[in-house]
């Protein structure tokens, strides 16, 4: 094995956005590493880790296994695996799509499922996969995802994350009977303001302290069932936009994360809560927080007047681009009908089609009960409404305010979401225009586009995106080294 990073502790070290490396005296592992700067591709978006690190990989541990908690692609990032020892072994949601362990198979890594309830040793760490719970919170597209209990054997620590979804009591319980102690304690920030995609959306100037008390709710969770955290650090929101989508940057992120933790260390004195930055490392002995180092021996973050401004400002919104096409290839238009009928039959149940059959004629004030998909294509726009009595799209001339709600996009963004080529994400960094305006509806049709373009739903759709990102990088030199190697 590789030499302890510090002989008798645990550490962790934040990589960045939800990136995590542990070390103890006998191992070292990666959670969720994306170890490239640009990331986003899966989907045609263009992220950048931020804030912005520095990289001394000749520095790096060498690797004991790599763990991937889900399969978004800001988490199973191909670029990222390419640069691992293929002799690292991977571990991989078990509730994961065939697609993840295919692509990671072809690249040339074993792949062993990481299954909810059953801990994996790796020299004197243990990790313990959790579920979520999908049936009493809403849990978004996050179906792989498993929360996880990272330990010492020693005793000398242990990090908790429930990654990107809702903490519960059952959770707390899960982790404290594997963990005396709480030791460090993630906590996501995934809050975005939408309102530049929607005239009918207020900026999101509550995210701050809306995130506050989310965090104190947890907290408050965590102490009454399992103690007092070691330390409690925010993570996720950690990419920044770039080039001609730089503006962004002032648009959607709405919480100030160091506001978020003074705003706690303000009502719990005592205690840690700290705005994670890649390379800031939380080393744990005998169950106690023996220090915050601001960097690792393989990583730091540059100087904060180097980082892109993510303040909030009112900027002109532009019009928005398509992620693959302006137009329509040959005979896309011909499928679209039938692609739109399999969407409208996925509809059936949902919260959008719940939402229809609760309003009151009254309500629609002379508008048609229903909402439209308005498609560009070049410089002609396809416009198909919502039929629910039906079950389809129908074709229709109408102008976009006779329907209570719509959303609009590039027609050939639209068909590759329907297909799987794209994921309905590539359609919000803008990519769309949505309107509605009947406030008791809930028109939000990302949850319904997710069900029918997920990696679960058409996972030959997504092996074919993880093969051609594969292509892409298959030139690329491993830099990170197994430990087996230094046996």
């Amino acid at each position: 094995m590789q030499q302890a990073y510090h002989p008798g502790v645990f550490a962790t070290t934040f990589l960045g956005h939800q990136g995590w490396m542990f070390r103890g005296t006998k191992a070292a592992v990666l959670v969720d590493p994306l170890l490239v700067e640009d990331f986003g591709t899966a989907h045609a978006l263009e992220y950048r880790v931020f804030p912005p690190r520095v990289w001394t990989r000749d520095a790096m541990p060498a690797l004991d296994a790599v763990i991937l908690s889900h399969e978004h692609d800001d988490h199973f990032d191909i670029a990222s695996l390419a640069l691992l020892d293929r002799a690292i072994p991977i571990y991989l949601s078990a509730r994961s799509s065939s697609a993840a362990r295919t692509i990671l198979g072809e690249m040339g890594f074993t792949v062993h499922a990481f299954v909810p309830g059953v801990p994996v040793k790796f020299g004197d760490l243990e990790i313990t996969p959790f579920a979520g719970d999908h049936v009493q919170t809403g849990t978004g597209d996050e179906w792989d995802t498993l929360p996880f209990l990272v330990r010492s054997t020693e005793g000398h620590g242990s990090f908790f994350s429930m990654v990107d979804i809702p903490i519960t009591q059952q959770h707390v319980e899960w982790a404290a009977a594997r963990a005396m102690r709480p030791g460090v304690i993630s906590w996501t920030n995934n809050a975005m303001d939408w309102s530049h995609m929607a005239s009918y959306l207020s900026e999101r100037a509550e995210g701050t302290q809306k995130c506050f008390v989310d965090m104190g709710v947890g907290h408050k969770l965590v102490t009454s069932t399992w103690g007092v955290p070691a330390a409690m650090v925010m993570c996720a929101g950690g990419f920044a936009f770039h080039d001609e989508l730089a503006w962004l940057n002032h648009r959607v992120f709405c919480v100030d994360t160091d506001a978020v933790c003074a705003q706690m260390t303000k009502v719990y004195k005592n205690e840690k809560f700290v705005s994670g930055v890649p390379g800031q490392t939380f080393v744990m002995q005998a169950n106690k927080l023996k220090a915050i180092e601001p960097a690792a021996p393989f990583l730091a973050t540059t100087p904060r007047d180097s980082w892109p401004s993510r303040a909030k400002q009112q900027t002109s919104v532009p019009d928005y681009a398509p992620a693959t096409s302006r137009e329509l290839a040959p005979g896309q238009l011909d499928a679209l009908p039938a692609q739109l009928d399999a969407f409208a039959g996925s509809l059936v149940g949902g919260l959008t089609f719940r939402s229809l059959c609760s309003l009151l004629d009254s309500e629609c004030e002379g508008r048609l009960p229903t909402f439209a998909i308005a498609l560009r294509d070049g410089d002609r726009r396809h416009m198909f409404a919502y039929e629910p009595t039906a079950c389809r799209f129908a074709p229709s001339e109408l102008p976009d305010d006779r329907f209570i709600a719509g959303i609009e996009c590039w027609a050939a963004d639209f068909a590759a979401v329907l297909a799987g080529a794209l994921g309905p994400i590539a359609l919000t960094f803008n990519r769309s225009r949505l309107w509605s305006h009947v406030k008791r509806f809930h028109f939000d049709i990302f949850p319904d586009l997710y069900r029918v373009s997920h990696p679960l739903r058409r996972p030959d759709a997504y092996l074919a995106t993880y093969r051609r990102l594969w292509a892409a990088a298959k030139d690329t030199q491993p830099v990170f080294r197994a430990a087996t190697a230094t046996q």
